[in-house]
């Protein structure tokens, strides 16, 4: 019999959600993958290809973070099993309720209502499904919504189909 762990990877690389995994895993468990104070004023915002962003409350803990980037580089990819980061890029954020918004110009497609297809639900479901950790399952979902949002408020053509 095949261990489940290895049945949910499978299945992971072939729904090509592997990577979202590992990068929900680097959200849900920021805090003790940097430690308290780095994640005190830091919190990650999300990716784009494999550079992570990182909101911080203010100027001066960006400045004061680009002097351990490597080091939290370092950090991330060695919770992982293999690399995912390859660079960091602070952004100045305001932090509510422990989860940063952004300061900056709002995004134009920020009020358009953008639903994921039956198909895909039931796919980011079952996947999910067989996600133990409560919390991780959740940002998962959380995650994976957010980026179809993304690529669909942008125009991207796969999030168009099932």
């Amino acid at each position: 019999m095949e261990d489940i762990k290895n049945v949910l990877w499978d299945l992971l690389k072939k729904g090509h959600m592997e990577r979202k995994l590992k990068e929900a895993m680097i959200f849900v468990k920021y805090g003790d993958i940097v430690g308290e104070k780095i994640a005190a004023v830091s919190k990650p915002i999300f990716f784009r290809g494999d550079t992570l962003f990182i909101g911080v409350k203010n100027s001066v803990w960006a400045h004061q973070l680009l002097f351990f980037k490597v080091e939290i580089i370092e950090k991330i990819n060695a919770f992982l099993a293999t690399p995912l980061v390859k660079d960091i890029r602070f952004q100045i954020t305001g932090f509510d309720e422990g989860r940063p918004t952004s300061e900056g110009a709002k995004n134009p497609g920020e009020n358009i209502k953008v639903e994921l297809p039956a198909k895909k639900k039931q796919m980011l479901y079952n996947i999910a499904a067989r996600i133990k950790d409560e919390e991780l399952r959740s940002k998962f979902i959380e995650l994976y919504v957010k980026d179809f949002e993304f690529k669909a408020k942008r125009g991207d053509k796969q999030c168009s189909s099932t």
